[in-house]
């Protein structure tokens, strides 16, 4: 015999299943309006996606031993994107996101005597669980895969003027955010942290070209990574202002990816300011007769 707290937890989870795949007005999860007073119109509650669209400015370094084992450095800019929505089945627990970036660097060796050009940018997606606690804390843990490609150009090199990335990553991820208020301003300030554990990656032999490669010498390019090989960190660090209609974010991007393999080594290190914009906002300021689910 199964106890009545158990028929209850397997009756919701199959109510659960019915109302995800109605159609959304009847799925979503449905309140009354607290602000339509003597209104007692149920109405549904929202799941909107929350995007960020930003620019970043900040100094690259990079090392492509493949290349040099000189260190470049330099100025990049970049544009970001980051999306994320909670879950139709579980709304107050469960979101998923993407996120994608694509930087460009000019660099320059310590004599300022060579530079290098640089193009990378990655797209990855996470689903997480998160959690509410008090004094407007929420922390989400989770993960997901990522893709990361680019160049870096040497033109002064006549036989190897070009080192490729390509990178296949699952990653750990996790967030912490604050929601509070400046007077009547309200923000979220947020912490979003991830780090590879286990993929692959392209790194070819010291001095083997691309051209060798076409002919079918294409035996060692493909490794095994994980966080002995292949360490590296993403941590955004912001503060959104929500304004009502719109937002605004800004914040601090440190960025290190790095390869190991043939006894060889590509390392980048990026530090840049961040500042964005939040179409439609966060949804913290009161709106009339409208509930919506956002993971901060």
């Amino acid at each position: 015999m199964m106890s009545r707290s158990v028929v209850r937890r397997l009756l919701c989870r199959i109510l659960s299943i019915i109302l995800w795949s109605l159609p959304a007005p009847l799925s979503a999860l449905a309140y009354s309006c607290p602000d339509c007073i003597g209104d007692t119109t149920v109405i549904s509650a929202e799941r909107p996606v929350t995007g960020i669209y930003a620019i970043e400015v900040g100094n690259r370094r990079s090392v492509a031993e493949y290349l040099s084992p000189i260190c470049y450095s330099g100025t990049e800019w970049a544009a970001s994107g980051h999306w994320s929505k909670v879950m139709p089945f579980s709304p107050e627990r469960a979101m998923m996101s993407f996120e994608g970036r694509i930087g460009y660097a000019s660099m320059l060796n310590p004599s300022r005597s060579a530079r290098t050009h640089g193009l990378e940018g990655y797209f990855g997606w996470q689903m997480h669980g998160y959690w509410r606690l008090p004094y407007g804390l929420t922390v989400s843990v989770g993960g997901g895969p990522r893709l990361t490609g680019g160049v870096l150009a040497l033109l002064r090199n006549s036989n190897n003027p070009v080192d490729v990335t390509i990178k296949m990553a699952l990653e750990a991820g996790a967030t912490l955010s604050w929601r509070s208020r400046i007077g009547k301003l309200p923000i979220v300030v947020s912490d979003r942290l991830s780090l590879p554990i286990a993929g692959a990656f392209f790194m070819p032999q010291y001095g083997e070209t691309f051209y060798e490669i076409y002919l079918g010498n294409r035996r060692g390019l493909a490794h095994f990574g994980w966080c002995g090989n292949m360490p590296g960190v993403d941590n955004v660090i912001s503060v959104s202002l929500d304004f009502g209609k719109t937002a605004m974010t800004i914040g601090y991007r440190l960025y290190y990816g790095s390869a190991y393999a043939n006894n060889l080594s590509t390392r980048t290190l990026s530090n840049g300011f961040v500042i964005g914009v939040i179409p439609h906002g966060l949804g913290m300021k009161r709106r009339h007769c409208r509930r919506e689910i956002r993971p901060f």
